[in-house]
């Protein structure tokens, strides 16, 4: 029978791996950005805009083999190993998810809005959580139940809680298009959007890059960020752009939710759908949620 002392130096191991596997990502996506091209071996995957470079498929092999020397048994989904169709089942075993580069697009055109997301779950339940961003230096974890840190580039840790905002007036949000360019996304975007704007929002960011946007909402920076998408349609962040971020959003006090039908809006964000929605409370939850199912 395993302890809660027994659990916890677990986590504590899992933890320490999990930033050593994100470390070891970021210092070759630092190589590339300071020395090569990025665009180097540049493909796309489900379209024209979603992209992958050789770096991503370099960092996602360089944290495998450290995940498979240390835990064997484990199980591994990474984006780039799992393919364009994004072929991967969640089970209730000790799994690791993995984004080598969050923000592809951005590594490419060398804006410094990226991050490698490692996140470890087990019986579907993330446990640990890490986002890391090399070019800037800040790296971002949680552990369940033991609230969400930030330690900056000059070593500095501090533990981090979301904004205390509750109207839209008075929020700064992150809104992002994802990979849809057909008519129906791209008026589906534009319906929310003015929606949103139409309520007078402070003012929207678009990041590109999913898991900054939600260590951002932990953090305070942003006070809410959402992206729809869907399966069919090929869409919409995937379980490794969210897993590490939503312990980050509840760790620190934040709130997730379900938009994929009105229906479900008192949910948390599940992990195996392809939309992502946090906000810092649930009164500014429940405004933006409104205003996302009011758009046509």
């Amino acid at each position: 029978m395993t302890t809660s002392a027994s659990l916890q130096l677990d986590l504590d191991e899992i933890l320490r791996v999990a930033k050593e596997a994100a470390v070891l990502a970021g210092d070759e996506i630092c190589r590339v950005w300071l020395h090569d091209d990025a665009s180097d071996s540049l493909v796309t995957k489900s379209n024209d805009v979603d992209l992958v470079t050789a770096t991503d498929k370099k960092c996602e092999e360089v944290i495998f083999q450290l995940l498979q020397s240390k835990y064997p048994s484990h199980k591994l989904i990474g984006e780039e190993s799992s393919g364009a169709d994004c072929n991967y089942t969640l089970t209730d075993d000790p799994t690791w998810t993995i984004d080598p580069i969050d923000g592809t697009t951005n590594f490419v055109h060398r804006l410094g809005l990226s991050c490698v997301l490692v996140a470890f779950l087990h019986e579907k339940d993330t446990k640990v959580g890490v986002t890391y961003n090399p070019i800037s230096g800040e790296m971002f974890w949680a552990v369940k139940g033991q609230g969400a840190y930030l330690q900056t580039k000059d070593g500095t840790t501090r533990k981090i809680q979301v904004s205390r905002t509750t109207d839209i007036t008075k929020a700064l949000l992150a809104m992002d298009p994802g990979y849809g360019r057909d008519d129906k996304s791209i008026h589906r975007y534009l319906s929310v959007q003015e929606k949103i704007l139409q309520a007078g929002v402070r003012n929207i960011r678009t990041y590109g890059c999913s898991g900054l946007c939600l260590a951002n909402v932990a953090c305070g920076r942003f006070d809410a960020s959402f992206e729809e998408g869907s399966w069919q349609d090929e869409t919409g962040p995937k379980i490794w752009d969210l897993a590490a971020g939503k312990l980050l959003i509840e760790e620190a006090g934040g709130v997730t939710r379900d938009v994929t039908n009105r229906a479900s809006k008192e949910k948390p964000l599940d992990i195996l759908q392809r939309s992502s929605f946090v906000a810092a409370t649930p009164e500014l939850a429940d405004q933006l949620l409104e205003l996302i199912y009011s758009a046509k």
